[in-house]
């Protein structure tokens, strides 16, 4: 089962993608699938986007691959309330629609074999969680620390 019940957030089990970052590290982006609501007029609530049973987290000595391919892609608009997002904050919430995330994807599997070994298992890695994650969630909320 891919969701957890509101307000069980402390029992998800998040899966760490690691290539360079040192085990210390604090500053990180973490990968939220959004479960989404028909509910008329639905605000989601924190607990919506903390409830999916195994998020994303990357370090940011790895992210900083990432970001490149977010940048590319940028400006889009927010998936959830559609204002336009100039760019890709490591900041605060990022809400990616499926649409931006297949963008990326295609962006990172382009460059998939002109990439060193570690590399590559690492985005490889990054591409099997998203496309997994997506079969569940229409909007991913990355959401940065630093």
């Amino acid at each position: 089962m891919a969701w957890l019940n509101l307000n069980s957030y402390e029992r998800q089990e998040y899966v760490e993608l690691r290539l360079n970052a040192p085990k210390a590290e604090k500053i990180l982006l973490e990968f939220n699938p959004l479960k989404i609501s028909d509910t008329p007029d639905w605000n989601p609530a924190w607990e919506e986007w903390h409830c999916y049973r195994n998020p994303l987290r990357i370090y940011q000595q790895d992210y900083e691959i990432l970001v490149d391919y977010f940048n590319k892609i940028y400006p889009i608009k927010d998936a959830f309330d559609g204002t336009l997002e100039q760019e890709f904050s490591v900041c605060f919430d990022n809400w990616i629609g499926k649409n931006d995330w297949i963008k990326i994807i295609f962006e990172i599997e382009k460059d998939l074999n002109g990439v060193l070994d570690g590399e590559r298992i690492f985005l490889t890695g990054f591409l099997e969680w998203l496309k997994e994650a997506l079969k569940y969630s229409s909007i991913i909320v990355v959401e940065g620390n630093l």
